[in-house]
């Protein structure tokens, strides 16, 4: 299994994907007034106003990243920290700047409304947000997450931590005390503080702790891995009570913030134990997620105006169809033609940088006493 490609982490991905399109869809529906009568509308309900499906795919991804992202860390490289950058760059950034301009399209100019060219080039670098400025398509807030995991994991594994099941859990425990304190300082200042990124970070913390005990299959990730778990889905309802327990404007409730994310854990552990799907089709779903990912929203601009245009009425599922469809058709080629590309070529960088020829990237050997030899399966 260890030098085995996971298939079951793609179907999460690709499947997560879809989640995000479905539940952004339905959630225009249900917020215009238009999500139809009976069964349809009651899914829709209990999806965007029970549960946060779009949400509960996103904790998802933050699982899988941890699940996968710090097994690119190679121990025998003589620049680990500047390999791991390459390849986080060329996997992260051309395709993110290609869905800036659709960004720009579906959400400026076809609404007309304005965009400071600041705005842009501030988005160009993936870091608008902890500057203030907004994101040009709405999803960018995770990217910028999974920038602050990268950051962590180089720390960490400088420390020697990250290839040591207690410094992991030992992160997880801090950046769940954080959350909970900052869920505290915003009930009581009643300021926006974002207790997501260090909840976010614990659970993917959390995920590299599941991958060391059911993949790796070292013996004290087990218990690692169900305490951290129990001490996060205890520490979520406190931090929902805390952070959206009372009416701030927020747009949250805690009831179900708290749903959202334990409904995610669950789907997370069921589907990486009892419930692994693999399937071609799945598979493939899961290598073109990014894309999914990133031109979902422009997908459903795009079938929104031309259901417009031509007046037509159309179920919400038809719509969702749809959407799926014409992201998936904007996905696949920028997977083939860009995605694939680069990433290709951040191997010949870090290849020319001094990693013996034919080792891949996501190998890793034992080097010193206490590190753990990693083999990483699934490329995030």
């Amino acid at each position: 299994m260890r030098g085995a490609r996971l298939g079951y982490v793609d179907t999460i991905r690709g499947l997560a994907a879809l989640a995000v399109i479905y539940f952004h869809v339905a959630d225009h529906l249900v917020k215009t007034g238009h999500a139809g009568s009976g069964l349809e509308r009651a899914l829709f309900q209990v999806l965007t106003q029970s549960v946060d499906l779009g949400k509960v795919a996103v904790v998802m991804f933050f699982a899988v990243s941890g699940f996968v992202v710090p097994y690119s860390l190679d121990a025998r490289s003589r620049t680990p920290v500047r390999d791991f950058a390459i390849s986080r760059f060329f996997r992260l950034y051309p395709a993110y700047w290609l869905s800036i301009p659709m960004g720009i399209c579906a959400f400026y100019v076809a609404l007309g409304r304005d965009l400071p060219v600041s705005t842009v080039l501030a988005n160009l670098t993936m870091l608008q947000q902890f500057a203030g400025i907004e994101n040009i398509i709405g999803l960018y807030w995770t990217l910028q997450i999974e920038l602050i995991f990268y950051g962590l994991c180089v720390l960490l594994f400088c420390a020697g931590l990250l290839q040591r099941t207690r410094g992991l859990a030992g992160a997880a425990a801090v950046m769940l005390a954080a959350a909970v304190l900052m869920a505290l300082a915003r009930y009581h200042l009643g300021k926006a503080l974002p207790v997501a990124l260090p909840l976010a970070l614990a659970i993917m913390l959390w995920g590299t702790l599941w991958r060391r005990w059911h993949v790796e299959g070292h013996a004290a990730a087990r218990p690692a891995a169900l305490g951290i778990l129990a001490l996060i889905a205890l520490a979520i309802p406190v931090v929902s009570v805390l952070a959206y327990g009372r009416d701030l404007g927020f747009g949250e409730t805690w009831y179900r913030y708290t749903a959202t994310y334990e409904t995610a854990l669950l789907l997370f552990a069921l589907m990486t134990t009892r419930w692994r799907i693999e399937a071609p089709l799945l598979a493939w779903l899961g290598a073109v997620s990014y894309g999914l990912y990133l031109f979902g929203p422009v997908a459903q601009e795009v079938v929104f105006a031309a259901a417009r245009w031509a007046g037509l009425v159309v179920p919400g599922h038809v719509l969702i169809g749809a959407a799926m469809l014409v992201a998936l058709a904007i996905a696949a080629p920028v997977h083939r033609f860009v995605e694939r590309p680069c990433i290709r070529l951040g191997r010949r960088l870090i290849a020319e940088s001094g990693i013996p020829k034919g080792e891949a990237l996501w190998s890793v050997a034992r080097v010193k006493p206490w590190r753990v030899a990693l083999k990483p399966d699934n490329r995030a």
